[in-house]
């Protein structure tokens, strides 16, 4: 993560401009259409590699994967293994014929959320890489969507990291997370849910590394706003305090780190 960078106007611009790239056909990035689909990936040969596996049928592989999450009938998220190598593949599933005609001029919600990871990534900060985002398109009518990103091995979600730390070492697990989504708030980014299973979380020379999953809810703003990073906040202040004794002071000093990183002192 760069840190606390000086994330002014133009530096939130230049990122943003960075992040549309992931929209259109050009150094880094390859737009096209085939079986049905609208196709946005990685100008490599990994991702060329992995269109071919996935086409025409990316179901096959989240019904053969472990299926990590759910969320009723509109979201179906598994750990998939092609060629031999593990990713996370997430199907957002089309939500009835109104749905699909509203969506006719918009983004479907994987490729929301695959500009959104491409926003959080050209600010520096730890997001599991998009390689892959297909929007299935029928007569510009929208159907399925999906999102291929790598699958990050040796990673932990906070709920379960936390269990074993001493207590020195979550108050300064807690100091770098306030550091990082202050910083995030600074870049005008809101994550939506930071919950502690959205968090990742591994050990690094520095104490301890985080990488955000889940931007379903994720926004990128013009310019940092204060009172919607608070309720940003709201989530990891919730598990925090369900998984922390009465008394604890780690929750203020949460709060006053956030607060110096992010530079929203009496916010």
């Amino acid at each position: 993560m760069r840190g606390l960078v000086a994330f002014d106007g133009a530096t939130i611009r230049r990122c943003n401009r960075l992040a549309r790239e992931s929209l259109r056909n050009g150094a880094h990035f390859v737009v096209d259409r085939s079986h049905g689909f609208r196709m946005y990936r990685r100008r490599t040969a990994q991702a060329e590699e992995l269109c071919a596996e996935l086409l025409p049928d990316p179901d096959r592989f989240l019904e053969e994967g472990d299926l990590l999450a759910g969320r009723g009938n509109s979201c179906r998220i598994g750990k998939v293994l092609i060629a031999g190598r593990a990713y996370v593949l997430k199907r957002y599933d089309r939500r009835g014929w109104i749905y699909s005609l509203r969506h006719i001029f918009k983004r479907s919600r994987a490729l929301r959320t695959w500009l959104t990871a491409w926003n959080f990534r050209a600010r520096g900060f730890s997001v599991a890489e998009p390689l892959v985002c297909l929007e299935e398109r029928s007569w510009r009518f929208l159907g399925r969507s999906y999102l291929l990103s790598e699958y990050l091995q040796g990673w932990q979600p906070l709920t379960t990291f936390w269990v074993d730390l001493s207590t020195s070492e979550k108050r300064l697990l807690v100091t770098q997370a306030a550091t990082m989504l202050g910083t995030l708030h600074r870049a005008a980014g809101i994550h939506g849910d930071t919950n502690w299973d959205n968090l990742l979380v591994r050990r690094d020379k520095k104490g301890f590394a985080f990488s955000l999953v889940d931007f379903d809810c994720a926004r990128v703003l013009a310019k940092p706003d204060p009172r919607r990073a608070r309720r940003d906040i709201g989530h990891f202040l919730r598990d925090l305090d369900r998984l922390e004794p009465a008394g604890s002071d780690l929750k203020p000093l949460f709060i006053e780190r956030w607060q110096r990183a992010g530079g929203f002192t009496g916010a």
